[in-house]
C-alpha cells in the first residue's frame, strides 16, 4: 500500500528544466486529431453546468429545482428536478441525482471538493482492490466516497427509470467528484443499467486494469481536461495510476474562459498519454476550476469556497513537487 502525499515526497522531485513554450507547441502538432462535434462541445458545456450545480446543491430537498443562482443557465431553464441527495459522513462527498423532462435524461451529479489547493497538498496514493473488475486498484479514498452514496443514488437513478422508461442516465462531476462519478458510471454499467459519462478535471482514479475496464464499458464517456489544470496529472503515472482514454483537452486559451471551439479541443488517446494535460507544469488553479464558467462553489450565493490564500513558500513547494512528479511520468511514458 502506498500511503504518500505530495509533501511528504520531496526527495522524488526531479530537478530539472521544463519544457519551452516552442517545445511544447512543437509537441502538440504530433498529436494525432480525432472528431469533436459541435453537439460534443454543447453537450460538454451543458454538463459542465451539473458538475457545478453540484457544489450549490447538496442537500437540496426532493422536489426542488436544481439552483445555482442564475449560473447555470440551461440547467435552471429546463426546470431540472431534484430526486434525491446524498452525501457521506466520512469522505464528506455529495451529490444529487436530478429529473431533466426537457431533455428526458436523469442526471447524477457528484461535488468536489471544496478547497482544492490543500486537497492537491493531502492527496495521497493508497490502492486497494476494486470491485469492478478482477485484478483492478482503486485510489481508496475515492472507493469510500462511492461506497458511501453507492445503494442511495443507485436506487434513486432506478425509481427515476421505473417511472420515466426510455430515459436516459448520465453521470457527471468536477475535481474529486469526476473521479467519483467515473466510479459510480462503472458500477451503475456493471448493476445492468446504461450509464453516460461526462467528467471534468478528474484526476486518475485507478490502475491500466480498472482504468481500460471503464474505457471499454459501452456508453458515451468524455474525460474532459483543461489547459495545465494539476489535478488531472494525479496521482501520478509513476505509482500505477492511469487514466480512462480518450482525453478531450481544452487546449489553448484563458485559464477563466469560458468558449471553447472544436477548434480548440484536442483528443488524446491513451491511458498514460503525456501529449497532452499530463505533459503541462506548474499549480494554475484556475485552470481546475474554469471548465465552460466557474466550477467552484463561488458560483453559489450561499458561500465561496475556491481554494485558500496559501504562501508564495508554500506554493512554490507545492509546484515543485507536482513538476517533479511530470517530469518523471514522461520519462518513465517514454521509456527513459
Amino acid at each position: 500500500m502506498l500511503a504518500l502525499s505530495i509533501l511528504s515526497l520531496a526527495a522524488l522531485a526531479v530537478a530539472s528544466p521544463i519544457r519551452s513554450a516552442q517545445d511544447y507547441a512543437t509537441s502538440l502538432r504530433n498529436i494525432a486529431r480525432q472528431s469533436v462535434s459541435e453537439s460534443d462541445v454543447d453537450n460538454f458545456a451543458f454538463y459542465a453546468e451539473h458538475a457545478a450545480a453540484a457544489y450549490c446543491n447538496a442537500g437540496a430537498s426532493a422536489g426542488a429545482t436544481v439552483s445555482c443562482g442564475g449560473n447555470c443557465p440551461e440547467v435552471e431553464a429546463n426546470s431540472a428536478t431534484i430526486l434525491g441527495t446524498f452525501d457521506g459522513l466520512w469522505t464528506g462527498i455529495a451529490s444529487y441525482v436530478a429529473l431533466d423532462t426537457a431533455r428526458t435524461e436523469i442526471v447524477v451529479s457528484v461535488r468536489g471538493s471544496s478547497n482544492v489547493r490543500n486537497w492537491i497538498a493531502n492527496l495521497d496514493f493508497n490502492f486497494e482492490d476494486s470491485p469492478i473488475v478482477s485484478g483492478g486498484k482503486v485510489h481508496d479514498g475515492f472507493n469510500r466516497a462511492w461506497n458511501e452514496m453507492r445503494s442511495g443514488v443507485t436506487a434513486a437513478i432506478r425509481d427515476a427509470m421505473n417511472a420515466h422508461p426510455g430515459y436516459r442516465v448520465v453521470a457527471t462531476g468536477h475535481s474529486l467528484g469526476a473521479a467519483v462519478a467515473t466510479l459510480a458510471a462503472a458500477q451503475l454499467r456493471n448493476d445492468g443499467i446504461p450509464v453516460d459519462l461526462y467528467t471534468y478535471g478528474s484526476p486518475r482514479a485507478g490502475n491500466d486494469v480498472l482504468s481500460d475496464y471503464i474505457s471499454n464499458q459501452a456508453g458515451p464517456e468524455f474525460r474532459i481536461t483543461h489547459l495545465d489544470d494539476p489535478v488531472p496529472r494525479l496521482p501520478p503515472i509513476i505509482f500505477g495510476y492511469r487514466h480512462t482514454s480518450p482525453e478531450y483537452w481544452l487546449s489553448v486559451g484563458d485559464a477563466t474562459g469560458d468558449d471553447y471551439p472544436v477548434s480548440d479541443i484536442r483528443v488524446c488517446p491513451g491511458n498514460a498519454n503525456v501529449q497532452c494535460n499530463a505533459g503541462t507544469f506548474g499549480l494554475d488553479i484556475d485552470a481546475h476550476l474554469n471548465y465552460f464558467g466557474d466550477m467552484s462553489s463561488s458560483v453559489c450565493a450561499a458561500a465561496k469556497t475556491r481554494a485558500a490564500a496559501a504562501s508564495a513558500d508554500d506554493d512554490a513547494e507545492l509546484e515543485s513537487r507536482l513538476n517533479g512528479w511530470v517530469e518523471q511520468d514522461i520519462a518513465f511514458v517514454n521509456g527513459q
